[in-house]
């Protein structure tokens, strides 16, 4: 049953890229080999005609004074033969008229040609050509063949012998009326001083020439099956480097969905299915890492969460004693404000964080930040005070517009100013500084607090994350992965530069408007 469903073309690609390779290659194949046969099949037939009237124009050559001698010989015979009919009185006429007719339209004489007479001469030309020769006469009378079941003194007007007597070239295919099979056919004309001295017409069987039609069609049909073999071996072996991959690439996706994150494809190939292969693996891996911070993400949610909740239930429960006294009730109490306050801002950066990943892809409008962030400074300034802190400014009147919504502006500047008051012991400063570059702007907050720990640099833009998390309760550890948040979905970028013990420099740089 899995073969089945692996050869099922519509379950299987290797399958299809069989059928499709064998049908084109059997077309292209196909059409070359009967194009190609055809053409062999055509060149074998004219070779055959071609070598027979080269052998009819040599044996013409060489019988041509044989042929003037035997039609002279005859001739003579025959006068001869009637002088002696008439000087014969005792016979009667008319059997003499009819042994005259007979013995001139029957019988057959040869002249001594040399050694031998001429049928001699005949018959051994047929055999030097491999051929049936046969003789006619300007009357394109059968005087002699070399084949016994041709018959003399009958006419013969085949197109090979019409032509030959034109003294044109032709042959002619056909079934032979006294041998009853398929012959060849040609003619040459035999000349003398005066012309036509007579004809010789040369055949020969075509079996020999099917027989080499045969051979070649089997030949090619042979090759053809040959060649289709090899490509459907090459399409088997192309489908299954195709295919082998994307199965190995299959079993990973469904163990990746199983819940599998360490499944990797590692192929090394350079090819369509490395890049795929790669993407696969690339694919992975941030799934892993994006899950990781999920659940970190979760279990810090938690954790922070835990925190105030378990607090508000604590100092409700100790509210309901009756034992408490008025100064611990109100303490209580504002214990309970400052825990929903800090319970609210958390829940607030949570609901920022979601908006600003979940936000649109489309950029706003092109937006001078200048004033945005003048307003901003001006907000908190008083927490500054508040805190003991000295927070100056240097802002230009106007700055390159860069796409940036105004609200994401105030979020910006915001926490990097609630994280430098929150880090800057009282008598510190804090600086914002706004300026244009080459290719945007950028934003400058300094302070002149604790600083940052190298081994806590690179990940303050982590969510939760908080560099002294035994002293600070007061934070969630999300504002700056906020602003990382919208820098980043703005083309932008952020980053920190800090020494342990001398204050902290976060910078942000947003691209200008195109």
């Amino acid at each position: 049953m899995t073969i089945l469903h692996r050869l099922d073309p519509r379950r299987s690609l290797t399958t299809r890229i069989i059928l499709v390779n064998l049908t084109l290659i059997l077309l292209a194949l196909g059409s070359l080999a009967l194009w190609t046969g055809l053409r062999l099949q055509k060149g074998v037939i004219e070779e055959a005609e071609a070598e027979l009237e080269v052998r009819a124009l040599i044996v013409a050559n060489g019988l041509r004074e044989p042929v003037q001698q035997q039609l002279a010989y005859e001739e003579a015979y025959y006068e001869k033969d009637q002088e002696k009919h008439d000087e014969d009185e005792d016979e009667d006429e008319d059997e003499d008229e009819d042994d005259e007719d007979g013995d001139k339209d029957h019988t057959v004489v040869f002249a001594p040609i040399g050694d031998r007479d001429f049928k001699a001469l005949v018959d051994s030309f047929a055999q030097e050509m491999n051929a049936r020769v046969t003789i006619l006469d300007p009357n394109l009378t059968v005087r002699y063949s070399s084949d016994p079941q041709v018959p003399v003194h009958v006419e013969d007007r085949h197109p090979e012998i019409l032509a030959a007597f034109q003294q044109q070239d032709d042959h002619d295919i056909r079934f032979d009326e006294w041998t009853g099979e398929d012959r060849l056919f040609v003619a040459a004309p035999i000349l003398g001083s005066d012309g036509i001295e007579g004809l010789v017409q040369l055949s020969i069987s075509t079996a020999d020439i099917r027989q080499r039609v045969r051979a070649m069609w089997l030949t090619l049909i042979t090759a053809t099956l040959v060649l289709t073999g090899l490509f459907i071996l090459a399409s088997i072996l192309l489908g299954e480097q195709i295919t082998r991959p994307l199965r190995r690439l299959t079993a990973a996706a469904h163990r990746l969905a199983s819940g599998d994150l360490s499944v990797r494809m590692e192929m090394d190939r350079q090819d369509e299915l490395g890049d795929l292969a790669a993407a696969f693996d690339h694919m992975a891996e941030e799934i892993s890492q994006l899950l990781a911070r999920e659940r970190a993400f979760v279990a810090n949610a938690s954790h922070e969460l835990r925190s105030p909740v378990t607090s508000i239930q604590l100092r409700a429960e100790l509210l309901q004693m009756t034992t408490a006294d008025d100064a611990r009730r109100e303490r209580y109490i504002r214990d309970i404000h400052q825990e929903s306050e800090n319970l609210a801002r958390l829940l607030q950066q949570l609901l920022a964080l979601d908006r600003a990943q979940s936000a649109s892809p489309t950029p706003p409008e092109p937006l001078d930040i200048a004033p945005c962030l003048r307003q901003v400074v001006d907000l908190m300034q008083p927490l500054a005070q508040h805190a003991g802190l000295t927070l100056t400014t240097d802002l230009p009147e106007s700055l390159p517009p860069a796409r940036l919504a105004a609200q994401d502006c105030q979020i910006i500047l915001r926490n990097l100013l609630d994280n430098a008051i929150k880090y800057t012991p009282a008598g510190g400063r804090v600086a914002v500084q706004a300026r244009a570059v080459e290719d945007g702007v950028e934003i400058v907050v300094r302070d002149t607090g604790m600083g940052i720990p190298p081994q806590d640099l690179p990940h303050i833009f982590d969510r939760f994350y908080r560099v002294d998390k035994a002293r600070d309760r007061t934070g969630s550890g999300l504002g700056l992965a906020l602003v990382k948040e919208i820098v980043t979905q703005h083309g932008g970028e952020v980053w920190a530069e800090a020494t342990e013990g001398a204050g902290a420099t976060l910078v942000v740089h947003l691209p200008g408007a195109a």
